[in-house]
């Protein structure tokens, strides 16, 4: 084995443990924090149909605040995307800016992260909604 391809090895290693750890510490979070918790609306029955990631090409075109858990994303100015963190972030209804990670020109639910205040928040679901669908749901928050 070359020098290459151990580089190779031991990087993807080191991907799959970092990824492995962060998906194991995010589960015991998420049990520690869902204890007595009472679930909010829209996670009990959230429009649209979910989907795995949405395409992203430069930047999130629009975003809205539906709780401190929940973000509509416009991808661009004709696609919605119901957004569900992981955990809640406090700071979310009151930032001005937002950010998302993203592999490629894809956002992935489970892989990425929304980044509000300098910190990052896992990605739980996505959800694919009709624009009608966004803006009753924002009328309503």
């Amino acid at each position: 084995m070359n020098d290459t391809t151990f580089g190779r090895r031991a990087r993807f290693g080191a991907l799959v443990g970092l990824a492995l750890g962060l998906g194991l510490g995010a589960i015991g979070i998420a049990a520690a924090a869902g204890g007595g918790a009472a679930p909010n609306a829209a996670a009990q029955a959230p429009p649209g149909q979910p989907v795995d990631s949405f395409p992203i090409l430069t930047r999130l075109h629009d975003w809205q605040v539906i709780d401190n858990k929940t973000v509509i994303v416009w991808a661009t100015p004709w696609q919605p995307y119901l957004v569900q963190l992981r955990y809640p972030s406090h700071d979310l209804p009151f930032v001005q800016v937002i950010g998302v990670t993203s592999l490629g020109d894809r956002v992935y639910a489970r892989f990425d992260s929304l980044r509000v205040a300098g910190f990052r928040y896992p990605i739980d679901n996505i959800y694919k909604m009709t624009k009608e669908e966004a803006k009753e749901l924002a009328r309503q928050s």
